[in-house]
């Protein structure tokens, strides 16, 4: 749609028209005076509807169409490009052809999203003149929007990064916060149960590698049930966050089994041969009428760390 060229250098032939009227003389008349002016990618309809299919099955720059036609006329097909466009986060140049050129139907041809609008008698210079300007406006649109969308997801892969731990790709502490937060709101609005754990663990020379760390993750998220989330609260300690619609339906036996996979698959060594000690702290609340902050949370969960023998 947009090609290779720069707005500034853009020409005739890059563009792509559809030429709509119900008159296949009015039709071969703009479209021979359009391919004289230097236009090359030109197709034609007899109707509105048909137009529409042309343009979902390839988008045109600009779309020509006259302004009264049977059946859906020039303003109710540019409504419904208009929202095409819209869905689909694209712009389509539209100009009509109209016999005539009062006041009034201007103003309601701008008024309903129409780019430019034309005498049937205007001459073949002046058509190619606004058809290519109405070319041009969309071509320039269109680019604008893939740069946005392009910065768009820039923008989300960095802040995905942002929230992300490097070393385990696991959910880091940010994300951790947000999660919290969303959950603490979705207790307090709906009721039900939120545990926040954290997990320490450490060695005897108080260096775990990324092996042990990424076993360690593993083995949590074995023991998880698929909503739960874990994620990497610091260089070595792990969050685990658990929600339950019923309070009576929590378990507390949970972290002990997150305990009891960590030593399965470590056997409580790290990756060098050093043994591994595990510390656990676990916050519990329901019914969260008076919501606790996530800082207080964590902080709870922190103060209650202590170690697994």
């Amino acid at each position: 749609m947009t090609g290779h060229n720069s707005p500034h250098t853009l020409r005739k032939e890059d563009l792509s028209i559809i030429v709509v009227d119900d008159l296949q003389f009015s039709r071969e008349v703009v479209k021979s005076g359009l391919g004289k002016s230097g236009f090359s990618d030109i197709r034609t309809a007899s109707s509105a509807d048909e137009a529409l299919y042309l343009l979902n099955q390839r988008r045109a720059h600009v779309v020509l169409a006259d302004f009264w036609m049977p059946g859906m006329n020039g303003l109710e097909m540019t409504d419904l490009i208009r929202r095409w466009d819209e869905n689909n986060d694209r712009y389509t140049g539209i100009v009509l052809l109209t016999a005539e050129d009062t006041a009034s139907s201007i103003v309601v041809a701008f008024d309903r999203g129409v780019d430019d609008f034309i005498s049937k008698s205007a001459n073949q210079f002046e058509l190619a003149a606004r058809v290519f300007g109405a070319g041009r406006n969309a071509f320039q649109q269109n680019e604008l929007r893939g740069r946005m969308r392009r910065i768009s997801s820039q923008f989300l892969r960095v802040k995905q990064y942002s929230l992300q731990d490097a070393e385990t790709n696991l959910p880091n502490r940010a994300q951790l916060e947000l999660h919290i937060e969303s959950l603490v709101e979705h207790c307090n609005t709906r009721g039900g149960c939120l545990a926040v754990g954290l997990i320490e663990v450490s060695s005897s020379n108080n260096e775990l590698r990324l092996g042990t760390l990424k076993t360690i993750a593993n083995s949590i998220q074995l023991s998880l049930r698929p909503m739960d989330m874990v994620s990497r609260f610091n260089i070595n300690t792990f969050a685990v966050s658990v929600y339950y619609q019923d309070p009576q339906a929590f378990n507390p036996n949970l972290f002990d089994r997150l305990i009891h996979s960590i030593k399965r698959h470590t056997m409580q060594t790290t990756d060098q041969g050093k043994q591994l000690h595990i510390s656990i702290g676990v916050w519990h609340g329901h019914e969260l009428n008076e919501a606790p902050s996530t800082a207080d949370i964590l902080a709870s969960a922190h103060q209650a760390l202590a170690p697994i023998h």
